[in-house]
């Protein structure tokens, strides 16, 4: 089966209305933890524009949100942080509050990836801890491969390593299930020119029939405000660019894996099948988490990023 370079990105990319699917309600967005001296920074990096939040001091640790969300998703756990570290949320070149036109149909998380090298040059960062939920995390991936020197840590919340479902006991099926009857419509939605049409669609499969008539108008609105990156990744030729087992072996820097014990079947056997191929690697299963675990339980991601920190530390 020839796997499609887009497919997979449709599950990074509801990393916020996941939680209340399992859970039988719908978490609001974000958590309100901005304020009036919130004032964000901007960047221009390779032709675009990165809003950001620079706090604290000492080592550096840089967020990376993942798809349809914003800076804002990893606020809580940061928030704590900066106590400690110096800590930066940003906004990828296609999320809220950033205001870049989508160029070409090669976006991908090599390109994200680029955005966060060039990000680190200017704000002089050196080597950080780097952390990274979903396609954030398939972005921190990226740049470990290719900037080695920049990251001193990774920290991955279930990265869509989607294309090794075939290789997988019963992972072909969960691919197919899901591309067939999700990803190609909602393609062709936004083909239309009907982004609210490929939301729609989206959500009938992670929430169900309804779903989009189901959650808050302001989640609704959070989810709008971030539907060009949905678009620039789903409509690229190449916006899942494969990372491959050996890639995952050559990895030097220590590895802290974070998993919701209730996410979804496919990310549970990638996640299995990465903390294998880790030479330095811990993984910590969160039982009553789902995939969007940093979000439902910020004081327990914290905790254990903490945990991890200190540990190389010493």
């Amino acid at each position: 089966m020839k796997i499609s370079t887009t497919a997979p990105l449709l599950l990074a990319a509801l990393p916020l209305m996941v939680a209340g699917v399992v859970s039988g309600c719908v978490s609001p967005p974000y958590h309100e933890v901005t304020g009036p001296r919130d004032e964000l920074s901007k960047v221009r990096v390779n032709g675009v524009e990165l809003h950001y939040l620079d706090r604290g001091q000492g080592e550096p640790i840089v967020f990376v949100h993942g798809g349809l969300t914003d800076y804002r998703e990893w606020s809580p756990v940061a928030k704590v942080l900066e106590n400690e570290y110096r800590t930066v949320v940003y906004s990828r070149r296609y999320n809220f509050p950033n205001d870049n036109r989508l160029s070409g149909s090669d976006h991908s998380a090599i390109v994200e990836a680029a955005d966060l090298a060039a990000l680190n040059r200017r704000l002089h960062l050196g080597a950080m801890h780097v952390v990274g939920v979903s396609y954030g995390a398939y972005t921190a991936l990226e740049l470990a491969l290719r900037e080695p020197r920049m990251v001193r840590t990774l920290t991955l919340v279930e990265p869509p390593l989607i294309r090794w479902l075939p290789d997988l006991p019963g992972g072909a099926e969960l691919f197919d299930e899901f591309y067939g009857r999700t990803w190609q419509e909602t393609g062709r939605a936004f083909e239309r020119g009907d982004p609210m049409g490929a939301l729609r669609i989206s959500l009938e499969f992670f929430v169900g029939p309804g779903g989009i008539d189901s959650i808050p108008d302001d989640f609704r609105s959070a989810l709008l405000a971030n539907i060009r990156e949905w678009q620039a990744l789903t409509t690229s030729r190449d916006a899942f660019p494969p990372i491959t087992r050996e890639q995952v072996q050559s990895l030097k820097v220590p590895v802290l894996m974070l998993s919701g014990g209730k996410t979804y079947p496919m990310l549970r056997l990638t996640d299995d099948e990465l903390e294998r191929h880790l030479r330095d690697g811990r993984r910590q299963i969160i039982p009553d988490g789902t995939h969007d675990v940093c979000s439902e339980q910020p004081s327990v991601c914290t905790t254990a990023i903490r945990a991890f920190l200190n540990r190389k530390k010493r």
